[in-house]
């Protein structure tokens, strides 16, 4: 495609804007990746089945090192158990990675433009929105997570959706003074919430998710349940763990979807939110990067095509993420009914149809949002 036909902005350098640049530059496009609205998020380790990994790193033509070959373990009972195909993801590892392929693309350049702030990287987004010379070969992607800055600030009207079954992550980063090779720990417990930890050498992340926030009690228990079962070298690593004092915390539910009023007189720039901007699952650990990696799929074909149609790309976007939090709808009224009877054996049907009725009532506004 030949440069200059059109140019894209990427608002936020997360995972999401670092991959849909990466795919952007590949395809012959020019862009300029804003920075400046790092989100908690990135801090929470997440599993990921090593197809996404292997995905990610097709689109954004290197493999990715140090993730899908590490040693994995799921702990269950008194053991613990190699896991297949289920990875532990430090999404600060990865958004590492994938930054330092922006100095090496031999392709299209990348203009990085740092911002310094979230404020100032919605106002610079906004202004190049405003650009009377855009057209609709232009593109503006919103990546900026969970917290959506581009669409909250900008007209047309934005929705957000959500749905029940809420889940807490709580994280914490530490250091070993006993180093160890990378190994990935996971424990799906019986209460439903699930524990991760990565160790990098002296490094420690863990996370659980979980209905409500874990205690420092309940890490410390769960860190002397592995370490009795571990094998010596990694039991040393384990119990010679400590962690910073600060515990990061993150509420979500089930799924959360943004859906933009669509302007068919609309002649500018196209705002194309993708990642958790358009669709976030956080308590489904992992989920959020396999949309992800749809998603920029179909970009890159956009990017090839001899007019791309961003403005159709975001309507094909738009229908995945309607499917797939109608889905999620369902997972999270179950969890709500599950919680429910925990509470109170004598659940009434009333309250079942009240659920049934909250979810047809999400699929008729979304329906209208996107008319």
């Amino acid at each position: 495609m030949p440069q200059g036909r059109s140019t894209a902005l990427v608002a936020g350098d997360g995972p999401a804007g670092l991959i849909a640049s990466l795919v952007l530059a590949k395809g012959g496009v020019p862009v300029t990746l804003l920075t400046g609205a790092a989100s908690p998020q990135h801090n929470h380790v997440h599993t990921i089945t090593a197809d996404t990994l292997r995905a990610i790193g097709l689109l954004v033509g290197t493999p990715l090192a140090g993730f899908a070959d590490q040693p994995a373990w799921q702990v269950v009972g008194r053991k613990l158990v190699r896991a297949v195909d289920r990875p532990v993801l430090d999404a600060q590892r990865l958004t590492a990675q994938l930054r330092a392929l922006l100095e090496h693309t031999d392709l299209t350049p990348i203009t990085v433009v740092a911002c310094g702030s979230a404020e100032a990287l919605t106002r610079t987004a906004l202004d190049w929105l405003a650009d009377a010379e855009r057209t609709g070969a232009d593109v503006c992607i919103d990546a900026t997570g969970g917290s959506r800055l581009i669409l909250k600030a900008r007209e047309p009207r934005l929705d957000l959706f959500e749905t029940g079954g809420h889940s807490v992550y709580s994280s914490w980063r530490g250091t070993a003074a006993v180093a160890h090779p990378q190994v990935t720990l996971c424990e799906t417990l019986a209460s439903g919430r699930t524990a991760l930890m990565v160790i990098d050498r002296h490094q420690v992340t863990m996370t659980w998710q979980s209905e409500r926030p874990m205690t420092e009690g309940e890490r410390d228990r769960w860190l002397s349940i592995v370490a009795a079962v571990a094998p010596g070298g990694l039991k040393a690593t384990v119990q010679s763990a400590t962690f910073d004092s600060h515990r990061l915390a993150h509420r979500a539910p089930v799924a959360r979807r943004a859906a933009i009023e669509q302007l068919s007189d609309h002649t500018g720039a196209v705002l194309l939110p993708i990642g958790d901007a358009l669709l976030q699952t956080a308590p489904q650990m992992g989920k959020g990067f396999a949309q992800l990696v749809g998603q920029c799929a179909q970009l890159r074909a956009h990017c090839h095509a001899p007019r791309p149609d961003w403005a159709g790309l975001v309507q094909a976007l738009a229908e995945g993420a309607d499917a797939a939090f109608l889905s999620a709808a369902l997972v999270g009224a179950a969890i709500d009914a599950r919680m429910s009877r925990e509470q109170n054996a004598a659940r009434s049907r009333e309250t079942q149809g009240e659920e049934r009725t909250l979810i047809q009532s999400l699929a008729m506004r979304l329906a209208m949002a996107r008319r």
